[in-house]
């Protein structure tokens, strides 16, 4: 009878260290759920940032080409080619 007691008590004994260790699993997995949530809310915001730069660059270069040139046809050519750009962009939007 008491082999049996003690059996019991090392089964409830680990019944009990699994449920803590499963508890402080589901813990830490809950934990980095959120830290992966915010990495990616930072990688989206950083993308869109990087983006902004590009355009602010480009923005720059042509200005930049048009202060240097003194041909005003190829200037008209750059802004024809952004105006056909940024239609397409438009086009795309719209599909």
């Amino acid at each position: 009878m008491n082999l049996v007691t003690e059996h019991l008590q090392k089964l409830e004994e680990k019944i009990r260290q699994l449920t803590e260790d499963h508890l402080k699993i589901k813990t830490d997995r809950d934990l980095l759920i959120k830290q992966s949530v915010i990495q990616k809310r930072t990688i989206e915001e950083q993308n869109i940032e990087i983006e902004n730069f590009k355009k602010q660059v480009q923005a720059l270069k042509i200005a930049k080409s048009v202060e240097s040139s003194q041909e005003t046809g190829k200037v008209k050519d750059k802004i024809q080619d952004l105006v056909r750009e940024i239609d397409r962009c438009i086009e795309l939007l719209n599909k």
